[in-house]
C-alpha cells in the first residue's frame, strides 16, 4: 500500500466514526423532558431528622447528604450529629 492510501483509509474510518457519533447525537431531543427522552431527572431534597440526613424514594427512606456548600466545607460527624463542617473555621452549616 502506498502512503496515499493508507491516509485516505485512515480518513475514511474517520469520517465515518464521525458520522456516527453525530447521527447518536441527532436522535436525542432537544429539550429535555420532551416527549420520548429516555432519561429522566428527579429533583431530590435531603431533609434531617432525629435519624439523619434522608430523603424519601415512594415508601423507602434513602439516605444522603445535602448538597455540599463549597470546597471548604467537608462532611463531619459528631456524637449524634452530621452534616458539612467548615474545615477553618469550624463551625456547622446553617
Amino acid at each position: 500500500m502506498t502512503n496515499k492510501m493508507v491516509f485516505l483509509s485512515v480518513a475514511g474510518a474517520v469520517t465515518s466514526l464521525i458520522g456516527l457519533a453525530g447521527s447518536a447525537n441527532a436522535m436525542t431531543p432537544a429539550r429535555p423532558g420532551a416527549s420520548g427522552s429516555l432519561v429522566t431527572t428527579v429533583a431530590t431534597v435531603c431533609i434531617r431528622d432525629d435519624r439523619g440526613w434522608h430523603h424519601m424514594r415512594g415508601d423507602r427512606r434513602v439516605i444522603c447528604r445535602p448538597a455540599r456548600p463549597g470546597r471548604e466545607w467537608g462532611w463531619h460527624t459528631e456524637g449524634g450529629r452530621s452534616g458539612w463542617w467548615h474545615l477553618r473555621e469550624h463551625r456547622w452549616h446553617g
